[in-house]
């Protein structure tokens, strides 16, 4: 923590308004005596604050402590449209999760709408298997509008961070019940009327229990988003380009406004495919030979890669990932059928608290490699397998299940 500017901090630590004004007493009272760093370590290690609301104050940045009425805690993760974060509502002091859409789409139209359509579909949905949206709404800041969103805190790692944390392919019977569960919340969806559009391994989260939850349903009504939602989401996107390249459907490449319940399967079953094999289906050196690969390359075998699976499963996940969507299995109870009988729930053994603070270092150093390569020419191919130790890999992460 470096001090950024030359107020007090006890004075930043009031204009937060992050403690109730016993607490705030009660710090004050115990280290009024310190100033600047040495203070905020002692109203850290009191428990008052956490190190993320230090070093938010310290920096001079305690007016982004807080979003109407609930209060940010820790950063929870980063996305392609802003960070998330852990939060707690003052009015009912229950702890939740907050994303707030990033500084650099406030202005662009087709993220925004995005924004409000994950925000829409989340609090039409109520399902075990699917992230509850409890609330959407705007605020309005020193510096403009900012839309956010609250949902439920579901404390768990992605299925790409425990792929990663786990250097190799999970259990197969992890892994069919992971994808199972996954399965159970898309199959609700469809039932609905919705198709995701953008199911992936990122997409799928795992507690510790082993109980998993679907987020991110930006793209879910983007069939049923009015003409100025949808022609912003093409403008941004294209009609083409709404979804994952690693793990789109060749129909959703073509049009992704007109897609079934079948896209969703084919996307689940890359999904399944990275489980079971640590590797990307269709590793290419940028995003349209990716794409192109998926509508016209040999699926690969499962077994190429990992010969412990059954060829009965192997054989099941390249059905899922047929090219024509009448190949495919008609629907999610069907994949749900197949993969109940090798699956297991296994715990998964994580800290949450390690969790956030390996997104962290991720960020930075995703951060720090960017300004690098900003000097330097690009590269021209990326890792064939998802995994990548020297990046993504923490003693502390989720433990092979």
């Amino acid at each position: 923590m470096t001090q950024a500017l030359k107020k007090s901090f006890w004075e930043m630590l009031t204009r937060a308004r992050v403690l109730r004004p016993e607490r705030l007493q009660q710090v004050q009272e115990s280290f009024g005596n310190l100033e600047g760093l040495a203070a905020a370590r002692q109203v850290v290690a009191s428990g008052a604050l956490t190190k993320f609301q230090a070093e938010e104050i310290i920096n001079g940045r305690w007016r982004k402590l807080r979003v109407g009425d609930f209060i940010l805690r820790d950063i929870l993760g980063f996305g392609g449209m802003g960070t998330a974060y852990v939060a707690i509502d003052e009015k009912t002091r229950q702890t939740v999760a907050i994303k707030l859409l990033g500084e650099q789409h406030k202005h662009e139209a087709g993220m925004r709408a995005r924004f409000q359509l994950e925000g829409r579909a989340g609090m039409e949905l109520s399902h075990p298997n699917v992230v509850r949206t409890l609330e959407l709404g705007t605020i309005t800041e020193l510096y403009g509008e900012t839309d956010f969103m609250v949902m439920e805190l579901f404390p768990g790692v992605t299925l790409l961070e425990g792929i990663q944390f786990s250097s190799g392919p999970l259990k197969l019977d992890a892994a069919c019940d992971v994808i199972a569960q996954a399965a159970s919340g898309l199959n609700y969806l469809h039932k609905l009327g919705m198709v995701h559009r953008d199911v992936k391994p990122d997409n799928i989260l795992i507690n510790s229990d082993g109980e998993v939850k679907l987020l991110d349903f930006g793209l879910t009504l983007a069939d049923k988003s009015s003409q100025d939602d949808e022609f912003s989401l093409a403008m941004i996107f294209g009609h083409d380009c709404l979804g994952t390249a690693d793990f789109i459907p060749p129909e959703q490449a073509a049009d992704s406004f007109k897609v079934d319940a079948r896209a969703d399967v084919y996307s689940l079953g890359c999904s399944l495919f990275v489980a079971l094999t640590a590797r990307r289906p269709f590793p290419k050196e940028n995003r349209l030979a990716t794409v192109r690969a998926h509508a016209t390359d040999p699926r690969p075998p499962v077994s190429d890669f990992n010969p412990e699976v059954p060829a009965v499963v192997c054989d099941y996940v390249q059905k899922m990932m047929s090219i024509n969507p009448a190949d495919r299995p008609k629907d999610m109870g069907e994949v749900i059928r197949f993969l109940v009988p090798f699956a297991r729930r296994r715990r998964w053994a994580f800290d949450f608290r390690d969790v956030l603070a390996t997104r962290r270092k991720r960020e930075r150093d995703k951060a720090r490699k960017s300004r690098v390569q900003q000097n330097q020419p690009p590269q021209s191919m990326r890792p064939t397998d998802v995994v990548s130790r020297a990046e993504t890999d923490s003693p502390e992460g989720p433990k092979q299940p």
